[in-house]
C-alpha cells in the first residue's frame, strides 16, 4: 500500500479543530480593507482639489478585489488546516506496516483440477504454488481456505473450510495440501457458486468480525456456475456486504463462466485476472493483490487497539501555503525562473528525509543505577513487595531474577516462575542459566500440577553443574513428589482403558471405597513401594546395621512407554474421516445459504 493509499483510505483526526476559526481572518481583513478604502475616499472627497478627485477616489477593479480575496481565502484555509493538526492513528498493527484484511480463499479441489493434463503440473498443484508465491507479498492480510469441487467429473459439488483466516503460511500450506478430490467423496448434497460465496461471507463474519474482508476465488474447470446464475444480484449482494470478489481464472475455465465472474467482480468492487498453464510466479498477483487487495481500506475492528503513534499530516497543507505566500509576496522585479528556484529551495528543505529515529531508552543509566540501588535497599529491609515492583520496572537478567526472588518471598510462586522464565531467556552465561533453572525448579515445585516442570528444571540445572548438592537434593524431592502424584498404577489403568481400582491408591488394608473415606490418606500412602535397601546374600533384605548403599545418580521418572504409545495411537486424528465430515457439514451450510 502506497503513502497516497494510506492517506485516502485511513481515517483522519484533528488535534486542534478550533484552529479552523482562522478562516475568519481573511473575511475580517477584507472588511478592514473595504472600511479603509471608504475612509480614504471620503477624506479625498472632502479635501482634494477638484482636478484631483478622479485620481484620488479611484478604486481597484472588482476583478482584482475578488482575486485578492480568493487568494487570501485559499492561503488562510491552508494555514488553518495545518494549524488544526491533521493526523492519522498508527495502531500496534499499522506501526509495523500491517494491512489488517481477512481474505477467504476459495480453492478448486475438484477431480478436473487434480487430473493430469499436457501442462507440466495439474491445476490443483498450480493453485498451491500460486498461493505459496502470494504469502511473501502479504503485508498483514490473513488468509482462510475453503476447498470446493467434485470427487468425480459431473458429481455433486461439495465445500469444506479447511482453515479460518490465519497469518501462518506454514499452517496454510498444510491446509492447502489437504485440499483433494477425495474430501468430497461422500458429499450428501451439492452446492453452487452462490452458496460458496454465501458460505465465505458467513465464515468471514463469524471468524473476522469487524474487520474488512474479501473473497479470492481460484476459478478453474470445476467452478460450479449454475445455468441461472445472476451476476448482477450476486455482485450487488457482495457490494452491500462490503466484500469484494477477486477472481484468478485458471486454465480450463469456460469463457461464459469467465464473463459472468468478471461482471461479478466489477459490481462488487473486486478484480479479475487470469493465468496460463504452468504459471506460478509472484508477478501473477500484481493485478489482484498489488492493485486490488492491498488497496482495500482497513475496517475498524471490534478489538481495542492501542495507538502507539500518530502520523502527522500538517505538512500537506503547510507546504502549499508557504509556496502560495512566497509566490504572492515575491518582488515584482524578480524573474519567474528565479522565483521558481527559490520556491524549490523552500519546498525542498522540509521534504528532506528525516534521520532514522532511535527508540528512546526506558530509563537513563543514572536512573537505572538509582532504581537498582532502591530495589536492593528494599530487599535488604525486607520490603519484598516494593522490591518486586522496582525490579519489575528495570530491564535485564538481574532485574528478572530479583523480581522472581521477591515474588518467591511473598509466596507468589506463579509470578516468580514467570520471572525466572524471562530471566532464562535473557541469560548469557552458563552460571546465569544454572541460577535461572534452579530457581525456576524451586518456584514450580510449589505450584500444583507443575511438578514435572520442576523435575525438568532441576535436571537442566544439574546438567550445567552436576555436583551441586542443593540441586541434587531438590531434584530428588521433585522426583519423589512427581511419583506420588503419578503412581505407575494410574498409567497402567489408562493404558488398559479401564478405571484404576481403589486398592492401587488407598492400599489393601481397608475395605472402604474412596467415596466412603472420611479423611484423605497421606500422600506417602499412595507412593509405590521402593526397594532402596541392598539385598543380602540369599535374597533377604539387609538389616539396619548393614552398610548403606551409595545413592544412584538422579534419573527422570520411568514411564509406562507401552501405555503412552497406546494413548498416542488413540489421540491420532483420523484426518480423512474428519475432513469428509467437515465437507458434509459445510456443503449443507453452503446449500442452505445459497437457497436463501
Amino acid at each position: 500500500m502506497t503513502t497516497w493509499d494510506v492517506l485516502l483510505t485511513q481515517p483522519w483526526f484533528w488535534a486542534r479543530p478550533w484552529a479552523f476559526a482562522l478562516l475568519a481572518v481573511p473575511l475580517l481583513l477584507a472588511a478592514l480593507r473595504l472600511w479603509r478604502a471608504r475612509s480614504v475616499r471620503a477624506g479625498a472627497l472632502a479635501y482634494a482639489d477638484a482636478a484631483l478627485l478622479p485620481f484620488a477616489t479611484r478604486l481597484p477593479s472588482p476583478q482584482r478585489l475578488r482575486r485578492a480575496l480568493a487568494l487570501d481565502l485559499l492561503l488562510w484555509a491552508l494555514l488553518a488546516a495545518a494549524a488544526a493538526g491533521p493526523r492519522q492513528p498508527v495502531s500496534g498493527g499499522e506501526a509495523g506496516g500491517l494491512h489488517r484484511i481477512a481474505v477467504m480463499v476459495l480453492m478448486d479441489a475438484s477431480a478436473d483440477a487434480a487430473a493430469a493434463t499436457a501442462a507440466p503440473i495439474s491445476a490443483l498443484e498450480q493453485q498451491r504454488l500460486l498461493l505459496a508465491a502470494l504469502w511473501p507479498q502479504l503485508r498483514g492480510e490473513r488468509l482462510g481456505l475453503i476447498a470446493y469441487g467434485a470427487a468425480r467429473p459431473g458429481g455433486p459439488v461439495g465445500a469444506a473450510q479447511l482453515l479460518p483466516p490465519t497469518n501462518d503460511p506454514a499452517l496454510f500450506a498444510h491446509a492447502a495440501q489437504q485440499a483433494r478430490p477425495e474430501v468430497f467423496a461422500d458429499t450428501p448434497a451439492s452446492t453452487a457458486l452462490p452458496g460458496l460465496l454465501a458460505l465465505a461471507r458467513q465464515r468471514l463474519k463469524q471468524q473476522a468480525e469487524g474487520e474488512s474482508g474479501a473473497v479470492l476465488l481460484l476459478a478453474g474447470a470445476g467452478v460450479p456456475v449454475p445455468a441461472d446464475f445472476d451476476a448482477s444480484a450476486v455482485g450487488e449482494s457482495l457490494h452491500r456486504a462490503r466484500l469484494p470478489l477477486f477472481v484468478l481464472a485458471l486454465p480450463g475455465l469456460p469463457p461464459e463462466s469467465a464473463a459472468l465472474l468478471r461482471a461479478v467482480t466489477q459490481i462488487s468492487g473486486g478484480g479479475f485476472a487470469s493465468v496460463t498453464a504452468g504459471q506460478t510466479g509472484a508477478d501473477n498477483w500484481n493485478a489482484l493483490y498489488a492493485r486490488g487487495i492491498a488497496r482495500l481500506p482497513v475496517g475498524a475492528t471490534g478489538r481495542v487497539q492501542q495507538i502507539t503513534a500518530w502520523r502527522e499530516l500538517y505538512g500537506l497543507f503547510l507546504l502549499p501555503a508557504l509556496a502560495l505566500l512566497f509566490w504572492r509576496e515575491r518582488p515584482r522585479r524578480v524573474s519567474p525562473a528565479v522565483a521558481l528556484l527559490g520556491l524549490a529551495l523552500v519546498l525542498g528543505l522540509p521534504l528532506a528525509p528525516p534521520a532514522q529515529a532511535q527508540p528512546p531508552a526506558l530509563v537513563s543509566r543514572p536512573d537505572t543505577l538509582r532504581a537498582e540501588h532502591a530495589a536492593w535497599q528494599a530487599w535488604q529491609q525486607g520490603d519484598f513487595a516494593r522490591a518486586q515492583a522496582l525490579y519489575a520496572a528495570l530491564p535485564g537478567y538481574a532485574a528478572r531474577m530479583g523480581e522472581g526472588a521477591a515474588a518467591y518471598r511473598l509466596r507468589q510462586f506463579q509470578v516468580a516462575a514467570q520471572a525466572f522464565h524471562r530471566a532464562l531467556l535473557q541469560a548469557d552465561t552458563p552460571e546465569q542459566r544454572f541460577a535461572a533453572f534452579y530457581n525456576l525448579g524451586d518456584a514450580s515445585l510449589h505450584l500444583p500440577g507443575r511438578t514435572l516442570e520442576a523435575v525438568q528444571a532441576f535436571d537442566a540445572a544439574l546438567r550445567i553443574r552436576p555436583g551441586y548438592a542443593n540441586a541434587l537434593r531438590n531434584a530428588r524431592l521433585a522426583q519423589r513428589q512427581y511419583e506420588i502424584e503419578h503412581p505407575p498404577s494410574d498409567l497402567v489403568g489408562i493404558a488398559k482403558r479401564a478405571p484404576p481400582i481403589h486398592h492401587s491408591r488407598f492400599g489393601q488394608q481397608g475395605s472402604n471405597t474412596p467415596s466412603q473415606l472420611r479423611r484423605k490418606p497421606p500422600k506417602q500412602a499412595s507412593a509405590p513401594l521402593q526397594q532402596t535397601a541392598p539385598l543380602a546374600p540369599g535374597g533377604q533384605l539387609a538389616t539396619a546395621g548393614a552398610t548403606a548403599a551409595v545413592p544412584a545418580p538422579w534419573q527422570p521418572p520411568t514411564l509406562d512407554w507401552a501405555g503412552a504409545d497406546k494413548r498416542l495411537q488413540l489421540l491420532r486424528d483420523a484426518s480423512a474421516e474428519l475432513l469428509a465430515q467437515r465437507a458434509a457439514i459445510d456443503t449443507r451450510a453452503a446449500a442452505q445459504e445459497g437457497a436463501r
